[in-house]
């Protein structure tokens, strides 16, 4: 029962690293012309500090916003914005409240302008990206009510292919990520498996491989595949008998 248990365990954590792995991509949106908007180039990707910090707010309440695109991040303030796309900080008491995280955000491509709508409960906030060729970024920000935020940003990282994302000195990217933890996957399934087999059934030889005759049978349907797909290309037709080979 073990080592069955084992296979699904490891086919189960291949999918979780697999998926967080792509979720690093989920910030980079289709936009006109197969032109692409990364919005990992309005962030900051530590997790401390948001790029957009103390953003005007032009409504008359004693607080302001901060925003971090596509990566999440925290204020040890006293407040709970924690793992958040944003927050308000009580100008008077110095505490940020949480706003949105940056799960529960969808973009809307517009023709002047491009759209981050976060929606979190009752509490929405819409951010406005807008294409601008200037050397320092213009942001400001509106509170319309007690759940509705609206924040207004003009960057030559709004225009789609301007900005390019790179990770900083010293950091591992998702695909070095998914890679490591690859190989310690199969480093452990492997070692871990022949010595399981080994000590606690006793086996010996190729035997003490795990899960040897599957991976026999997946070498073998891919063989016959690969031969199937072959004689197709050959005989220039579909009309093959798979059973045949």
């Amino acid at each position: 029962m073990f080592v069955p248990r084992l296979g699904f365990s490891i086919c189960y954590l291949f999918i979780l690293i697999i998926q967080r792995a792509a979720s690093s991509s989920s910030c980079v949106y289709d936009v006109d012309h197969g032109q692409k908007l990364d919005i990992r180039t309005l962030g900051n990707s530590d997790g401390k500090r948001p790029k957009y910090d103390n953003i005007p707010n032009t409504s008359p309440v004693k607080s302001s916003l901060s925003w971090n695109g596509c990566f999440p991040y925290s204020k040890f303030d006293g407040g709970n914005c924690k793992d958040a796309a944003a927050c308000l900080t009580s100008t008077t008491t110095g505490q940020s409240a949480l706003i949105v995280r940056p799960s529960a955000v969808k973009f809307e491509h517009e023709e002047n302008v491009n759209l981050l709508v976060y929606q979190s409960g009752e509490t929405t906030l819409t951010v406005y990206l807008t294409c601008a060729d200037i050397d320092e970024d213009k942001i400001n920000s509106r509170q319309d009510s007690p759940t509705i935020f609206n924040i207004y940003l003009q960057s030559r990282c709004c225009c789609p292919g301007k900005c390019h994302f790179s990770t900083q000195s010293g950091s591992l990217t998702g695909g070095a990520v998914f890679v490591i933890l690859l190989v310690s996957v199969l480093f452990a399934y492997i070692v871990g498996g022949m010595l399981f087999l080994k000590y606690a059934r006793g086996a010996t030889g190729t035997d003490i491989i795990p899960h040897r005759m599957i991976w026999l049978n997946v070498v073998s349907y891919v063989l016959d595949g690969l031969r199937y797909t072959l004689q197709i290309i050959r005989q220039r037709g579909l009309n093959v008998d798979y059973q045949k080979i």
